[in-house]
């Protein structure tokens, strides 16, 4: 079984679509581990190997424990996305129509966009992104679809999208692999990573709920006084 991954008090505790359900919470940082987490960044990003399980799905995420990285990115309603607007509890879906593990997940992430709906202190978005910079450039960006809209028409169910037409958004956040999943707290802090939730059989979005108002009891009674303060 997959786990949601979490980072809190040093605590560290996705096969084709790279580049199950208890989550990770991740600690304010004292400038020495700053710098490990630098030391870390920069071997990783020179090519060490990330730890997978048996599917090679990762079990560690680069940025666990850090602020996310700022972007903005155009969204499929014509809007503007701008990541430092993020003020709130937010979980996001990183996910591609041309991933075969995403399009398994497809149902599930539907009902957790409606399940997180009905929490007025949470907030659901996705970023679809693709496979490579290389399948963008050969028209693969929504799979054999030829357009999101397309892809959605098909699938029976819709969602909010950020679009990373070119792969930009997928480097800035590190991920490798389809579909990921974030749990970002109201200081723009990555809490908790996972991948797909369709591994887990037994009400898998239900357990991730669960999961993520974990997390956010953890994280409040870790960084404040009042727990209203990273309401």
């Amino acid at each position: 079984m997959k786990q949601l991954l979490t980072a809190l008090c040093a605590l560290a505790l996705a096969a084709a679509c790279s580049a199950p359900a208890e989550i990770a919470t991740a600690p304010a940082q004292a400038p020495e581990a700053d710098k490990a987490a630098s030391v870390e960044t920069a071997l990783q990003d020179t090519g060490a190997p990330v730890p997978r399980d048996g599917d090679g799905r990762p079990l560690e995420y680069l940025l666990l424990g850090q602020k996310l990285p700022a972007f903005t990115a155009p969204m499929a309603d014509g809007s503007i996305f701008d990541s430092a607007k993020l003020d709130r509890w937010t979980v996001i879906s990183i996910w591609s129509a041309a991933c075969g593990d995403s399009v398994a997940d497809g149902p599930y992430v539907a009902a957790l966009d409606r399940a997180i709906a009905q929490d007025p202190d949470l907030d659901f978005g996705s970023i679809h992104v693709p496979l490579s910079p290389e399948e963008a450039k050969a028209d693969r960006y929504f799979g054999d679809h030829a357009s999101l809209e397309a892809y959605f028409a098909s699938s029976g169910y819709t969602l909010p999208v950020i679009l990373d037409a070119d792969g930009r958004v997928r480097e800035q956040l590190k991920i490798n692999w389809t579909p990921t999943y974030l749990l970002i707290s109201p200081d723009a802090v990555v809490r908790a990573f996972r991948t797909d939730l369709s591994v887990d059989k037994d009400q898998p979005v239900k357990t991730y709920i669960k999961n993520v108002s974990e997390v956010r009891k953890d994280v409040r009674d870790l960084l404040a006084s009042d727990p209203s303060d990273l309401e």
